[in-house]
């Protein structure tokens, strides 16, 4: 076997940019020389090279941001919602806000675990405004996905399975609520709902449960007067995995100042 022989040399050479620099040339078998580049023009590639990497990432997850905030749902009102936007009143508001504004941090923990939380009580307490921030936070930090909807809405998606001309199955209609990283139901026992309603609330929450996927749920309704509405095996599960029930009893925020142009002051 024949052994090839290289040699290393320096020269130096000159850029049409940067001027003169020491270049190593190796010389293979004494017929081709390879040779190394300036440096300087090789920082500067790299550098554009790592600049352009970051810019086809940033869009990218502008891209993919937008997907997540336009598949959501989350109402317009709500779109924007943050914690800095939420003004608690009371000791038990400002519990509840400090409460959720964990549940939303340790969300990378929740899909492991599957907790939950219902934000139950009085209207105008601004439940809906804490679970869409912290929708918003699980889309914006965590890049997961979250879908916003109420049980009327929830219902109505699966219902259009029904008709001849459907374009997706009951079980697509009742996945599309179970596959989302987090799921937010609105208005539970708004209407004391039908028997349909019951049972699919009952069913999507039980999927999400085997699946360990976070569901927040929202209601006007007092934590017994809920756990007669969804069940309470449906109820009980929302505890587990870390979850809790968070009552909103203080009177309406609305009602109290008149003014319903602030946005933590909705529902």
């Amino acid at each position: 076997m024949t052994e090839t022989r290289s040699e290393v040399e320096t020269e130096t050479r000159q850029c049409e940019t940067h001027g003169e620099y020491q270049a190593k040339t190796m010389a293979v078998l004494g017929s081709r020389k390879i040779s190394s580049r300036c440096p300087v023009c090789v920082e500067e590639q790299e550098r554009k090279e790592a600049d352009q990497a970051r810019k086809a990432e940033a869009a990218r997850r502008d891209d993919q941001l937008r997907e997540l905030r336009r598949n959501s749902g989350i109402p317009r009102r709500f779109v924007d919602a943050s914690f800095s936007g939420y003004q608690p009143a009371s000791h038990q508001s400002q519990a509840n806000h400090a409460m959720c504004r964990a549940y939303a941090e340790q969300f990378a923990s929740r899909m492991e675990t599957g907790g939950g939380l219902v934000l139950c009580g009085k209207p105008g307490t601004g439940k809906t405004h804490l679970a869409c921030a912290i929708g918003n936070h699980v889309i914006e930090t965590l890049m997961r996905s979250v879908v916003y909807t109420s049980v009327t809405k929830l219902s109505r998606t699966v219902k259009a399975t029904y008709s001849n001309d459907a374009e997706q199955t009951e079980q697509d209609a009742i996945r599309s609520f179970v596959v989302p990283h987090l799921l937010i139901v609105d208005e539970v026992g708004a209407q004391r709902g039908s028997e349909t309603e019951l049972l699919l609330a009952q069913e999507i929450i039980d999927e999400r449960y085997q699946d360990l996927k976070p569901t927040i749920i929202i209601s006007n309704l007092t934590e017994s007067e809920l756990s007669r509405f969804v069940g309470e095996r449906a109820l009980d599960r929302m505890y587990e995995g870390g979850g809790a029930v968070l009552a909103f009893n203080w009177d309406s925020y609305r009602r109290s100042s008149g003014d319903q142009s602030e946005e933590s002051r909705d529902s």
